[in-house]
């Protein structure tokens, strides 16, 4: 029999009811090996007939032994897949995208009520990196033969419940022995073979100590920060463009309130409202953490359009690629690098010789490339409107229009006050979370945060001769869509600290300007009539280019601290970051909020309800809010 584990950590608030506990509860589940995965969705749609309100979170290592060989284990894994009957959870498995990249690829079945955390790896250091507030795992599906080192094993015990079970799918002694040791109780089939372990003080104290040490690694990067939220709370979204929506999204997946704040008359009509983005991941040719959080979030944000599509939501779309070429000697090269440095998966990225990019674009580009097949380009607005709807047809969001939040107040009991333009006051919030775009910085907690607002004007073309062949988005100096409804969009301007949001006709030649000098060899951009239809929105963005999504950091605070601990690399090491506690920004999305937004919201869901997180300990600290200040004061530096 499997084991509930409530998500409030440790314990349910005491004015719940039982049947609000029971109909929230979630089964936390592990597996290793190939065949693992299957043998998961197996159970759990056995085990949902019988309990129609559980939900599951499967944590899934889909390799066959400890080696960092993600397309290897990736091909294992379809080639088993495609093999199988077509049960309900493996043919809706089988229309998600996963690809053979590192660490964890964050998959939702049944309208989330199943998500799954998939890693193509299972090694030591890939466990390391995974965060969790508390234990989790009530029960390990073991179906590899390999032999695991023991360092291996006590992280897989870190991440379980003490007393935790392990299946093993075929016996063996040694193998055995390895999870007895570690405080794990043993089954074979459905017999358990080992109750009343004489390890188990010495296994739970060494399991306590590895997660003390995984929890102090937050320190200088906070998360975690408070108590899980209650069911009877709500969490306050100021903002509904892309990161709010996805947030509010995220939040009613987990049986989570929100209340969500617009300050416009409708969702998505900022930064947001753009009729056609373009979405592609931000590739760098470096092996580093920009690199798997946009591939990742690439993905993710792939899964939540065509899954809102299938629930039957208006989200116009079209996965038709997208090509990226150069326009110059400097463009081209580091393309050219940005190919060549990493083996890319061919799913993902592939280059493209002049003729295969004339051939792939539709109309001559006369430039080699890169491609990604999978890219292409979505209605932002629409994605945020299904986006909020799927949130309240869940139960679980509401919506306040014409209501721009000006001012956060704590109160005496640690929970938060929010007072819109018209002197209405709301709250208390256990929570808030600032996704409020270009206005991220008005409020005092917030003002310091380092980001810069950009203005970009997108210039909306009617379809005319030359430009309906073009068959994929197409990016350069400038970006030039396919059509929709008879209009490309083609941008964008870029202007830092901006005055106006007024239509600039200066812009709108520049937009022209830039797609003629990205294919200068080709005839048809230099017949196009631009016009004088666009869109102008404004866009706050980070010196790294990612994304703030994190508890605000008390800024002031830790200046003060700066001063008094000049050089103290220890102090900052050991010490929690200042923050204010309860509120959040979910930001600073720059021009890619697209690929990296929805997956930044899931992350901070799931801190906030304390579940697994989806990212890794070198992708929290690139998304904290507090790593510009952080980052030079771990190194000893002066602010």
């Amino acid at each position: 029999m499997w084991l509930l584990q409530e998500i409030y950590l440790p314990l349910p608030a005491a004015n719940l009811s039982l049947q609000t506990i029971i109909t929230h509860s979630i089964s936390y589940l592990g597996g290793c090996g190939s065949k693992a995965l299957p043998a998961l969705l197996q159970y759990c749609g056995k085990e949902m007939q019988h309990h129609p309100t559980q939900k599951f979170h499967l944590l899934v290592f889909a390799a066959d032994d400890n080696a960092d060989a993600p397309a290897q284990h990736w091909q294992t894994l379809q080639t088993l897949l495609q093999n199988m009957q077509p049960a309900t959870l493996i043919a809706e498995l089988l229309q998600l995208t996963i690809l053979p990249i590192s660490g964890c690829q964050r998959l939702a079945l049944e309208r989330g009520r199943i998500t799954i955390d998939l890693y193509l790896s299972c090694n030591t250091h890939t466990l390391k990196d995974i965060v969790l507030p508390a234990t989790w795992i009530s029960q390990w599906f073991w179906h590899t033969s390999f032999l695991p080192q023991m360092a291996l094993v006590w992280q897989l015990a870190r991440l379980s419940q003490d007393h935790c079970v392990i299946r093993l799918s075929e016996p063996d002694t040694t193998l055995k022995q390895h999870f007895v040791t570690a405080g794990f109780q043993y089954f074979h089939g459905d017999k358990e073979v080992t109750t009343k372990l004489a390890a188990d003080d010495i296994a739970i104290s060494e399991r306590q100590a590895l997660r003390h040490q995984a929890l102090a690694q937050l320190l200088p990067f906070p998360r975690y920060c408070r108590q899980p939220l209650a069911r009877d709370q709500q969490v306050a979204i100021i903002g509904a463009g892309i990161a709010g929506a996805s947030l509010a999204l995220s939040l009613a997946e987990k049986g989570m309130r929100t209340h969500v704040f617009c300050s416009d008359q409708e969702a998505g009509d900022s930064a947001s409202g753009n009729r056609q983005g373009a979405l592609y991941p931000l590739l760098t040719p470096e092996a580093d953490p920009l690199n798997t959080f946009f591939q990742k979030g690439f993905l993710f944000s792939r899964q939540r359009i065509i899954q809102l599509a299938q629930m039957g939501m208006d989200v116009p779309h079209d996965f038709c690629g997208v090509l990226v070429t150069g326009f110059d000697a400097r463009s081209r090269a580091r393309l050219r690098k940005i190919a060549e440095g990493q083996p890319w998966p061919t799913q993902l990225l592939q280059w493209l010789s002049t003729e295969a990019a004339n051939a792939q674009a539709g109309v001559d580009v006369n430039e080699a490339g890169i491609y990604y097949p999978l890219g292409g380009w979505v209605n932002p607005k629409k994605l945020t409107q299904a986006s909020l709807q799927q949130a309240q047809e869940l139960g679980f969001a509401n919506l306040t229009f014409d209501s721009e939040i000006c001012k956060l107040m704590p109160n005496n009991a640690g929970q938060w006050m929010l007072t819109d333009k018209h002197d209405i006051c709301y709250g208390p919030f256990t929570a808030v979370v600032v996704a409020s775009g270009s206005n991220m910085a008005q409020f005092s907690q917030t003002a310091e945060l380092q980001a810069t607002p950009f203005r970009g004007q997108v210039s909306e073309v009617p379809t005319q001769a030359g430009l309906a062949k073009i068959k994929t988005v197409l990016c350069a100096k400038g970006y030039l869509t396919p059509a929709w409804q008879n209009t490309h969009c083609l941008g964008a301007s870029y202007i830092k600290d901006p005055q106006t949001l007024a239509y600039s006709e200066i812009e709108q030649q520049e937009n022209l300007e830039k797609i003629q000098q990205s294919y200068a060899d080709a005839e048809w951009p230099f017949g196009i009539n631009v016009g004088s239809q666009a869109r102008v929105g404004v866009r706050m963005v980070t010196r790294d280019h990612l994304p703030m999504a994190s508890v605000v950091p008390d800024v002031k605070l830790i200046q003060s601290l700066a001063i008094k601990q000049a050089n103290d690399i220890n102090f900052w090491r050991e010490t929690a970051a200042p923050i204010h506690n309860g509120l959040y920004v979910l930001g600073a999305l720059g021009s890619r909020g697209l690929c990296s937004g929805p997956l930044a919201a899931e992350m901070l869901a799931a801190e906030l309800t304390h579940q697994p997180l989806p990212l890794s300990l070198s992708e929290l600290e690139r998304l904290s809010a507090n790593r510009m200040w952080l980052r030079k004061l771990l190194k000893g530096k002066t602010l």
